[in-house]
Order: C-alpha cells, then structure tokens, then sequence
C-alpha cells in the first residue's frame, strides 16, 4: 500500500506543516533523536494526548483525528517519518480560520515528543 506524504497546507489559515514554507503556515523540523526510534513510540505518544484517535498507520505513517473539547471539531493530523525526519500536518476539517489551535496542536505535540526523548530539544 502507497503511503500519502505529508504536504503542505492549501491557502486557507487553519493548518500547519512542516512541509511548508510560508512562515504563517510553516512549523520548524522535527528531528528524532536517532534513526532508531521507533515509529510505533512516536504514533503512542502522539495517540496518547487528549482528544487523540489513530484512524490509520502504515509503516512510517500515521493519520489521527483529534476532537475539540467544548465545540467537539474533529482536525486531522498526518505525521510520517524518513530517516530522523518527522514531518507534520495538522489541519481542520471544517472551517476557514482555527484561531491558532493547530499550532498549539503541533507545539504539544512537539513537547510530548521531547518529554518522552523522541525528538531533539531543539525549536
């Protein structure tokens, strides 16, 4: 089975990526602490946070689904991995602006990762 990348977000404020570049979209890499991080550890951790689903996971791919808590939102979050490389999307399904709750998605995202020494402590 074909894994999907992880792209880029389209025009529309309510995603971040570490695939993109423009800076109102962009996130700063995300590097493992080695290439012998396990990718189930990452999805685990990831799955672990509040209002996290795993909808699917394919060797170095993972989607999940994340619900809002008061509004129950559903926003999707993609994350891939190739060599010590972790690329990220999260997006809202529905919508035009997110009022910034995908990056604060990504950076608690981001801390987990660091807290359990997945990725590096850097940006």
């Amino acid at each position: 089975m074909k894994q999907p990348p992880v792209t880029a977000c389209g025009d529309s404020p309510n995603c971040v990526s570490s695939k993109d570049t423009r800076p109102k979209f962009a996130l700063s890499t995300f590097t493992l602490t080695s290439e012998s991080v396990r990718f189930d550890d990452i999805v685990n951790t990831i799955a672990s946070l509040s209002g996290a689903k795993l909808i699917s996971q394919q060797d170095s791919y993972a989607h999940l689904t994340f619900t809002t808590p008061v509004l129950r939102f559903v926003d999707d979050v993609e994350i891939s991995v190739h060599g010590t490389e972790l690329a990220l999307r999260s997006a809202s399904r529905v919508g035009y602006y997110d009022f910034g709750a995908n990056r604060r998605r990504a950076d608690a995202i981001r801390q987990a990762l660091r807290d359990s020494k997945l990725i590096t402590p850097s940006p």
